[in-house]
């Protein structure tokens, strides 16, 4: 075989290895068959529409009336159902489908009135304000002025002058309402329920799963929760807006978790209280005795750390994610990529990969803003020590004052540290993968979403497919 042949059966191999399936593929694609079945119901039925344009439309409708009620599985942390278990996936969905459903059921009306508008303005505007003026129509305008109100406040949440647990409140309470005014109005003027009214079945069976969902996840799993508390046993600050949180089972109860993932923590006093916040666990994997999370100053919550006390009780909702060790098994070398606050995650792994004695290359490119702000810093040069092939890379925004290096160097015989000045760019994340491995190597990142993006785009441009790059969010 020539050389030329072998170069294009690698070049065909390669891309043929880019298109792995991955969890997210498997996800994506059961999602859109979870969409598709009462449309297939709808069919099965013998669903007649009055020409093309109502076809279309009519099924468009279905396919995101069904889109708007798995909205709620989406978002209700269902990590024993395999379909929705990856939460950064379903979260991310949650919120751009959100945002997509909205602007259909917005011109939605218009849709339904287009004919009569390509007929005649006057056939249109008598149309409207019959629609606008009808009672059996009412549900559906009440509930299509609280999808409208309701999505921009989901948009804009974070620009709005009230606390995140208000908005949460108002989030669930409002679309619990607007999904029971949504079914009445297409079970009752719904062309698919007109024409045959067992397919209302369908809308009720979706309704009650929604509605009971709720229930489960906002009155029955506290319940649960509130039974198995933990107490704080630390809490210290590790750098000028970091701190280490650790707590352990009050009830000596198990919690099992792989490292990479992160749980909710509740320190109001109450399982029920909606003032939950998502923490990456820093521990390495299945430390019974202790949990320990490394958290940002970030926001109103996280800015008060200060004010939590030894011996107060936690309540802890997880774990969750999908980053684990298990999606590198098979890989010839790993590379975590953190920024900020996304340290916590990697220090979790790497405890792990420490503690199974991994000989593999295993590198480490920790971003972040000064050296102030770089945490575990001496374990990090203590694994480095101790690890079969394990290098840290230190990366600062912010120009590197000597003063700041000394204070690193606080013990006096430590080894040299790679410090670079700047921002995680491809030389940084190439220099880390072994010449010739890319498609064997796995990368994990954790960061800010600005730097999580760029990585991204890096990686693509490295020849590393998104099957072999796992990730964990810093927001919810």
């Amino acid at each position: 075989m020539s050389i030329s042949n072998i170069i294009n059966l690698k070049t065909i191999m390669f891309r043929v290895g880019t298109l792995r399936l991955t969890r997210k593929h498997a996800a994506t694609f059961g999602y859109c068959a979870l969409l598709l079945l009462p449309f297939i119901a709808a069919e099965s039925l013998g669903m007649v529409y009055e020409g093309l344009y109502s076809s279309v439309l009519g099924a468009i409708t279905l396919i995101a009336m069904t889109a708007f009620f798995v909205q709620f599985p989406l978002a209700g942390r269902l990590k024993a159902v395999p379909l929705f278990s990856n939460i950064d996936w379903s979260v991310a969905k949650h919120k751009r489908l959100g945002q997509y459903l909205g602007l259909f059921f917005f011109v939605h009306p218009l849709l339904i009135l287009a004919p009569k508008m390509m007929m005649s303005f006057d056939d249109f505007s008598a149309s409207f304000i019959s629609m606008l003026t009808a009672p059996q129509l009412l549900t559906g305008l009440i509930a299509w002025l609280m999808m409208l109100a309701w999505v921009l406040m989901a948009i804009y949440k974070d620009k709005l002058t009230i606390r995140y647990e208000t908005w949460r409140l108002l989030h669930i309470v409002g679309f619990g309402v607007i999904t029971t005014l949504a079914t009445l109005h297409v079970t009752t003027v719904g062309s698919h329920g007109q024409f045959n009214a067992h397919f209302n079945g369908v809308w009720w069976a979706l309704y009650m799963f929604s509605i009971l969902l709720l229930v489960y996840n906002y009155l029955i799993k506290p319940r649960k929760i509130q039974r198995q508390p933990f107490a704080i046993t630390a809490i210290n600050k590790i750098s000028t807006c970091d701190w280490q949180l650790t707590i352990k089972p009050a009830m000596q109860q198990r919690f099992a978790y792989e490292a990479g993932q992160f749980a909710w923590l509740n320190t109001s006093g109450s399982a029920y209280n909606l003032e939950q916040h998502p923490f990456s666990i820093a521990s390495e994997h299945n430390d019974q005795a202790h949990l320990s999370f490394i958290i940002r100053e970030l926001g109103d919550y996280t800015s008060s750390l200060a004010q939590l006390s030894v011996g107060q009780t936690v309540f802890v909702d997880g774990p969750y994610g999908s980053m684990s060790l298990a999606q590198s098994s098979t890989a010839s070398g790993i590379t975590l990529i953190a920024g900020g606050a996304g340290i916590a995650p990697m220090v979790s792994l790497l405890r792990e990969l420490a503690k199974r004695n991994d000989a593999r290359p295993i590198r480490l490119i920790y971003a972040n803003k000064n050296l102030q702000r770089m945490v575990c810093i001496d374990e990090l040069i203590a694994l480095e020590q101790s690890m079969h092939n394990f290098k840290l890379q230190l990366v600062c925004e912010q120009v590197i004052e000597q003063k700041d290096v000394n204070q690193v160097y606080r013990n006096g015989d430590t080894p040299p540290l790679d410090i670079q000045q700047g921002y995680v760019d491809k030389p940084h994340i190439s220099a880390s993968i072994s010449a010739g491995q890319q498609q064997d190597w796995s990368v994990y990142l954790c960061g800010p979403e600005a730097m999580m993006t760029a990585t991204s785009k890096h990686l693509t441009h490295l020849g590393i497919s998104s099957g072999q790059v796992h990730f964990e969010q810093l927001a919810f």
